[in-house]
């Protein structure tokens, strides 16, 4: 195969050398496989947004029979290719966070499908289901922060149980 890890991880720490500029020291030769094997993976790199979509471009063949050449033109690293090499998530990591929030009715309506599920009493669902819709929302905050405590706290069963189906 022509995609190649390695490679792939040697050219990005070239190209992050000359940050902020194009890379140019590479193969000139374009019929050799050197060159061919160097630009499929700094195409491929390009694709995935490591690098500049100006690193390579792709001329047809004009016979008709389909395929083409690739050439290598101006690699250059984007900022995504630069967190990527720096194994932390970069900036990425700190401007992308996501903050999920649930509203309480939300919460209540899961709540309410768990009692459900269980193993209670039809008697004992409805009073438990009339309970938490009648719950304010202040309440429903206090038992999630409730129930993600004993959550945390069962952490270490979970851990054996996730060992012990693993091994």
């Amino acid at each position: 195969m022509v995609l190649d890890r390695k490679l792939q991880l040697e050219l990005l720490t070239k190209i992050a050398e000359c940050y902020p500029f194009a890379w140019d020291d590479y193969e000139r030769n374009t019929e050799s496989d050197e060159y061919y094997k160097c630009a499929i993976n700094l195409h491929y790199l390009s694709g995935h947004g490591l690098l500049t979509e100006k690193s390579t471009s792709a001329k047809p063949n004009t016979t008709g029979d389909g395929g083409g050449r690739l050439f290598i033109k101006s690699p250059a690293i984007t900022e995504k290719g630069l967190d990527f090499l720096q194994n932390d998530g970069g900036l990425s990591a700190i401007l992308g966070v996501v903050t999920v929030r649930f509203e309480a009715d939300t919460i209540r309506t899961i709540l309410q499908l768990k009692v459900d599920q269980s193993d209670l009493s039809p008697a004992d669902k409805q009073k438990l289901r009339s309970v938490l819709q009648e719950l304010p929302a202040e309440n429903i905050k206090h038992l999630s922060t409730k129930i993600v405590d004993m959550g945390w706290d069962g952490l270490g069963s979970l851990m054996s149980l996730i060992q012990s189906s693993v091994f």
